[in-house]
């Protein structure tokens, strides 16, 4: 139990290894805090609705295409707006106050449904809402004018960070795509780095977790903001020429995993061989080729400051010294790089178009159907995690307000937007964002208390919020507790200066706890689903998901089916990072949460990385060369190919209910084979299949000791397992 504290402590307190948004906070405290100081100084009334007005819009500028920032900073201005009104008319009744909190906040937090934009703004809308619901008002007229003065603030943000601080429509789309040239050029240097020091087994494992899932991450960041980019603008030959670059760094991804297994396949002492070196040398080049590619994107076009480079060509007679299976890999190792030298070729000659642009035909848009009633009907359901959550923010929320109502006087919107701030759709999330938010509320009104007793002219305490809201928006990447320090100081000096009530640093603390209690009371009594629930669900996915891109590329390797589209591969291996980074993101929660069930550690970390492993391994099988082979080894191969396959299912379905797998077939018997038919499979293909066979196993032996395994501790990696 200590230890379990512990780490929650070190979560609070972690800081992500990320810059801090520096211009995005100055941005937000010139939104938020000048219309406040332009207020008080014209003797103008509805200073902090604007205030608040610009910082739920700022708030909302989540970057992206134009048009994504637009949509999403106008969204929140209108239900924001409708928000505070809303919330003056049902303070008037404290019977209807709790039903419509009811209806509104669960309405808005299933913004959740359309994507992460709309969630912002319906956890911003929701948040208005409870504030105008917790503060005094004399008649209903009031309702239009909080409405309008936070419309006012929204629209001053909107303005400032549209007009004032615009962007290239296309800006956001390149950068994203020059970072995926970026990341896939990390991976090869880490590859390269590998292959020259000998390393083996755990680095390599190393390397691949850290970089699989950072690249898919990028490679989706990417493609949904080209997307949301090329919506707003019709197709262009510029947003053509942005996709072409992405499906280009796919593949290329696609690739260096391919090169990366061949290389870790090779014992220490075959990587010293001269004809080796060649290797290195080309992958320098390339990593030199991306940079290059990455700045012209970023530039579109306009700057190439590298230097040309050549690439090494595959050595010749070097080779010969080599034992079959090390030829073999040689020459597969060339091609691979033979197709990356492709790659970078056609990847430069769409670079250097980027700087012209000519109107081509818009493509259907979606219909409204799909747009609005697609999430709604999928989510409507009790098993939609959305659903459930919104359900339970609504109903806990309700529960704050009459609380608030009925035994707090001072301020007990802050009860209630705490509430708001803390539930998150899984246990252990809610439960670290609460420590955070509790932790940090308090530092922050301890911190003022101690200063509002020095501030007191306004002329003071404006420039002092100023900065407190620039630095809140921009750590908020860094770390949600500091985050909560600034915010928490920076309203509690805004509610002081308003009422000049001194006593407000403890309101606000107090106040917090009690939400921060209501929140995870919540989570825990309302249809909680632990993450012991919901991770086996991911496992199977991504074991399917593996399943069903390694039938399709041995099928495509042996010649039995028609050439498929490289399309088809990419989403293939697109379907199983997804399916991975959820199960991934799945284990983390797990870890976090704060009843954490005996669960055994060791096996699902060694599944979730040869999960990666076995993945790698079958790219490595996609991308080679589609030679044809015998009749009889074709069948053979195809027995092994669908033993494999019905042992991946098995495995799924075991991780899924729990039970111990089936015992798995001996897929490397099917590979040892004898005289001419062991002579004509190709060695390449051969050494491939073995590394896939030895994937398997460890997959099933994770599986098979999460079944039957007594609780263990948490280990520092994953076990690993000879010749995998």
């Amino acid at each position: 139990m200590i230890r379990r504290l512990v780490e929650h402590a070190r979560e609070v307190v972690r800081f992500a290894p990320v810059k801090p948004a520096v211009m995005a906070g100055i941005r937000a405290a010139i939104a938020s805090v000048l219309p406040l100081a332009l207020a008080h100084v014209l003797h103008l009334p509805g200073g902090l609705w604007m205030c608040l007005g610009g910082f739920n819009a700022s708030f909302a500028d989540k970057g992206g295409s134009y048009r994504a920032r637009a949509t999403s900073m106008g969204a929140g201005l209108i239900a924001g707006a409708l928000a505070v009104g809303l919330g003056v008319v049902a303070g008037a009744h404290p019977v209807l106050s709790i039903a419509v909190a009811l209806l509104w906040v669960t309405a808005c937090s299933f913004g959740g449904a359309y994507g992460a934009a709309a969630n912002v703004v319906g956890n911003t809308a929701a948040s208005a809402f409870v504030v105008s619901l917790g503060l005094p008002h004399q008649e209903l007229s009031e309702a239009l004018q909080r409405g309008g003065f936070l419309a006012l603030g929204a629209l001053w943000a909107m303005f400032l960070s549209l007009v004032l601080w615009p962007i290239r429509p296309y800006g956001p789309s390149r950068l994203a795509v020059a970072q995926c040239f970026r990341a896939v050029e990390e991976y090869a240097g880490e590859v390269n780095r590998l292959f020259l020091s000998g390393a083996e087994g755990e680095a390599w494992q190393a390397v691949i977790q850290r970089h699989h899932a950072s690249i898919r991450e990028t490679l989706e960041v990417a493609g949904s903001t080209l997307a949301a980019t090329r919506r707003g603008r019709g197709e262009s030959e510029r947003g053509e020429q942005l996709l072409v670059l992405l499906q280009i760094a796919e593949v290329m991804f696609g690739t260096v995993i391919a090169l990366g297994d061949v290389l870790e396949s090779l014992c220490r002492e075959a990587r010293d061989e001269p004809a080796w070196t060649h290797v290195e040398r080309t992958l320098a080049t390339f990593r030199q080729e991306l940079l290059r590619l990455a700045r012209g994107v970023e530039t579109e076009g306009r700057v190439r400051e590298l230097p040309s480079v050549e690439w090494a060509r595959a050595p010749g007679e070097a080779a010969r010294s080599l034992e079959e299976g090390e030829r073999a890999a040689l020459g597969y190792a060339f091609r691979l790089l033979a197709q990356l030298r492709d790659f970078v070729e056609a990847a430069a000659k769409t670079e250097t178009r980027l700087a012209g642009e000519r109107t081509a035909p818009q493509g259907p848009p979606p219909t409204w159907k799909q747009r609005v009633l697609g999430p709604l009907r999928d989510n409507l359901s009790l098993d939609s995690m959305v659903l459930r959550h919104a359900l339970r923010v609504g109903l806990t929320t309700t529960v704050a307000v009459g609380t608030a109502l009925a035994f707090i006087p001072s301020h007990g919107y802050w009860v209630t937007i705490t509430v708001l701030t803390i539930m998150q759709p899984y246990t252990g999330a809610t439960f670290l964002k609460g420590l955070q938010r509790v932790t940090g509320t308090v530092v922050g009104g301890l911190l003022a208390a101690a200063i509002a007793s020095s501030l007191h002219s306004p002329y003071v305490i404006l420039p002092f919020v100023f900065v407190t809201v620039a630095i809140s928006i921009a750590i908020i990447p860094l770390n949600y507790g500091l985050y909560t320090v600034f915010l928490t100081l920076t309203f509690v000096l805004l509610a002081e200066w308003e009422t000049g009530d001194m006593t407000l640093p403890q309101v606000r603390v107090l106040n917090t706890l009690m939400g921060g209690a209501l929140a995870l009371a919540g989570t825990w009594l309302l249809w909680e689903r632990s993450e012991r629930e919901l991770l086996p669900e991911q496992l199977a996915a991504a074991l399917r998901a593996n399943r069903e891109h390694f039938l399709l590329v041995l099928s495509d390797r042996l010649g039995s089916a028609p050439r498929r589209p490289d399309e088809l591969f990419s989403e293939a291996r697109r379907k199983i990072g997804l399916a991975t980074l959820n199960a991934e993101a799945s284990f983390q929660r797990l870890l976090s949460e704060p009843r954490r069930r005996t669960e055994p550690i060791e096996p699902l970390m060694t599944l979730l990385a040869y999960l990666r492993r076995f993945a790698a391994s079958v790219v490595s099988v996609s991308v080679s060369p589609r030679d044809e082979v015998s009749q009889r080894i074709r069948a053979q191969v195809e027995r092994f190919v669908d033993s494999a396959a019905l042992a991946l299912e098995d495995l799924a379905e075991a991780v899924h209910r729990g039970r111990v797998p089936s015992p798995p077939p001996d897929l490397l018997g099917w590979l040892r084979w004898n005289g001419q038919t062991e002579a004509e499979l190709e060695p390449l293909l051969r050494l491939q299949l073995e590394r896939v066979a030895r994937r398997i196993l460890v997959l099933h032996g994770a599986v098979s000791r999460r079944a039957a395994q007594t609780p263990l501790e948490r280990p520092s990696a994953p076990a690993a397992h000879p010749g995998a």
